[in-house]
């Protein structure tokens, strides 16, 4: 046996060396963070420090309140710019429209006339056959046909890094992206988010001022629950009540609100006695972690193509 055959370019199987080559250049890679790289669980998501004057989403994540607002007007002057941009592509593409069609009603028309000034007229009107077609028809292949052969004659060779096409040449992605004035939360998946008063009895969607039990320890601050007044750490489930904006620890969330909901029975804040009607009501702050496996949620994940070969 020679020394080539005992090689990995021979032999029918991926070793763990060319796994370990192709882990770095194809497919999905995800990497979950440890405690260092956690965000602590009062602290911005856009600011990633402890929340000042925070407020949250309807899905639970936390920020500053001039972070937040200062990212939703930077959304919007963005989703101006664009739509200023759509609408210019959209006159572009009309005008183009109307410039094709001007040119096919000059050809349909040069086509007539050149068929009045002939020296011979049949006498009968006949059929077109299948190799024929009426003069609009023809203008409209032959323009198609200009068309291919244009684009491709300019056509780039695209396998060639130095002659890509950007992504801006096809402006249909941008037409079809029509998102004039929705504003997004940008932490985990994003979803529509608006800055609205909360209004009791009513169905706006908006931001909630969060309000923390806040008391001074001889070392520093400490966040804790106001019912059962235990400390919120990174282990923590707290919990937001929508209309008051008290949080609460996860065994007071379900003893004193989820269970009598269930039950039929009313049910307020135990901080303010502000009334929690639906489940809906309650909203569960994100968090990270502790950076344990079995509570690590803090996940990065890269998208790649999977290997062919």
């Amino acid at each position: 046996m020679t020394r080539h055959s005992k090689q990995n370019t021979a032999a029918g199987h991926f070793t763990y060396a060319e796994y370990q080559m192709l882990k770095d250049r194809w497919g999905t890679r995800k990497l979950r963070l440890s405690t260092e790289n956690m965000r602590a669980f009062q602290a911005c998501y856009l600011c990633l420090q402890d929340a000042q004057r925070p407020v949250c989403c309807s899905e639970g994540h936390m920020y500053c309140k001039e972070c937040i607002l200062s990212d939703i007007l930077g959304q919007k002057s963005q989703l101006s710019m664009l739509a200023k941009q759509r609408d210019e592509l959209r006159a572009k593409e009309q005008e183009k429209k109307m410039e094709a069609e001007q040119a096919a009603s000059r050809r349909r028309i040069e086509a007539f006339a050149l068929g009045e000034s002939s020296t011979v007229h049949p006498t009968l009107k006949r059929k077109l056959g299948d190799d024929e077609c009426s003069p609009r028809e023809h203008t409209e292949k032959h323009g198609k046909t200009e068309a291919r052969i244009k684009s491709d004659a300019t056509m780039p060779a695209f396998w060639l890094p130095s002659m890509a096409p950007q992504a801006d040449a096809n402006p249909s992605a941008m037409l079809a992206q029509d998102r004039v004035s929705t504003t997004l939360c940008i932490a985990g998946k994003p979803h529509k988010l608006t800055y609205v008063i909360y209004i009791p009895n009513s169905s706006t969607k908006g931001l909630v001022d969060v309000h923390f039990a806040k008391r001074t320890t001889d070392t520093k601050p400490q966040l804790y629950c106001p019912s059962c007044k235990k400390e919120f750490s990174t282990s923590s489930h707290p919990s937001i009540l929508r209309k008051c904006g008290h949080v609460l620890c996860a065994p007071c969330t379900k003893e004193l609100v989820h269970i009598p909901l269930q039950q039929g029975e009313r049910v307020g804040c135990p901080d303010c006695s502000a009334a929690v009607e639906k489940q809906r009501d309650v909203i569960a702050l994100a968090r990270d972690g502790t950076g344990f496996a079995s509570d690590g949620t803090a996940e990065i994940k890269s998208d790649g193509v999977a290997f062919q070969g």
